[in-house]
């Protein structure tokens, strides 16, 4: 028999807030998101608007135990970290990171399925190492690996590798079952969708009993 497979609970960044609730308020109260860019300082491109996510404190979103990673966060990941937290709450599950003492996930039965994209660098980080990479104003590969990579520390990479996202995820709620980032452009939010619920069969087959997907 085919176990049914339902969404309890929803999350979301957006422009128009840091919930799924305040996103669908925007949207029937016809706001608009898109204003000029305030993450850095846009003179010089020609377009100097966007869709930015409102200011958060990341900080109340991770438990104590977990706050020193957020310096290996990019804001990619803190804005997935966001979104996940307002999905659990959403859903009505308490987990480790909500509840610590009254937790109801199982976290053994529970698996990650992650649709992410490109992740960017950040402007501000990666600007001093380039500048040091450049030969009368143009970027020179030869002294990218010997004097712009000496900017950067060891562990940089992680803040932008896409299996992060769900990493940081599971750590904060202890999910501790399958973690599998999908990486397929703007399709991979659809594909980790059909991932959780039926192409491994983790929900279906009763391996899993819940699926967080983002």
């Amino acid at each position: 028999m085919t176990r049914r497979v339902v969404v309890t609970g929803t999350g979301a960044t957006s422009a128009l807030g840091l919930t799924a609730d305040e996103l669908w308020d925007g949207l029937l109260a016809g706001r608009c998101g898109v204003k000029k860019i305030q993450a850095f300082e846009p003179t010089g491109f020609p377009c100097q608007l966007a869709g930015e996510v409102p200011d958060y404190k990341i900080r109340k979103c991770v438990p104590k135990t977990h706050r020193k990673a957020t310096k290996l966060m990019s804001r990619d990941i803190e804005i997935s970290v966001i979104a996940a937290d307002d999905a659990v709450k959403n859903s009505g599950l308490v987990t480790k990171a909500t509840d610590p003492e009254n937790a109801t996930l199982t976290p053994t039965r529970t698996a990650i399925s992650f649709g992410a994209g490109l992740i960017s660098c950040d402007i501000g980080e990666i600007a001093q190492s380039v500048e040091k990479a450049t030969t009368d104003g143009a970027f020179d590969i030869h002294k990218w690996g010997t004097d712009g990579l000496q900017s950067l520390t060891p562990l940089w990479l992680l803040k932008y590798l896409p299996n992060m996202l769900p990493c940081h995820i599971g750590i904060i709620h202890d999910i501790q079952g399958p973690s599998n980032t999908i990486t397929c452009g703007e399709v991979a939010g659809h594909i980790a969708i059909a991932e959780a619920a039926s192409t491994t069969g983790e929900i279906r087959r009763g391996d899993e009993r819940i699926a967080q997907i983002s």
